[in-house]
């Protein structure tokens, strides 16, 4: 059973849990074939996506529907409410975070001082 859901519930729950997971898929497979035009921000965008839609696809196979977008903030619930530690994919999770926000938003890349567009074509590759 799933926190106390009846039957039924875990039905509704696991379905929609598989069909988060399915889109995961599906976006990581954009992700990839955008790598291999060289299209950098729109990889970017869907390696973010898709590691988005398969923490949420855990914790709905929980129960535990969450809503936001920040991949650190649903790392942090998988630990607090499944005691499941996704410290090892921080690093990852940080990076996608600030890949997927300039891809998103082009004015991003000037607020990080740091950031260069071959930064997102060597480390978007590491991140998927």
């Amino acid at each position: 059973m799933v926190l106390g859901l009846g039957p039924e519930e875990c039905i509704v729950v696991r379905r929609e849990a598989e069909a988060w997971l399915r889109q995961a898929e599906r976006d990581l497979r954009k992700a990839f074939n955008d790598l291999r035009t060289e299209d950098w921000d729109s990889a970017a965008f869907w390696s973010q996506q898709a590691a988005e839609k398969a923490l949420k696809a855990l914790l709905l196979n929980s129960g535990i529907p969450h809503r936001g977008h920040e991949l650190l903030e649903l790392a942090d619930v998988i630990r607090r409410e499944l005691g499941i530690e996704p410290s090892a994919i921080d690093r990852d999770l940080r990076e996608l975070t600030i890949h997927y926000a300039v891809a998103r938003y082009p004015n991003a890349a000037v607020k990080l001082l740091w950031f260069s567009y071959k930064f997102i074509r060597v480390d978007v590759n590491s991140s998927i």
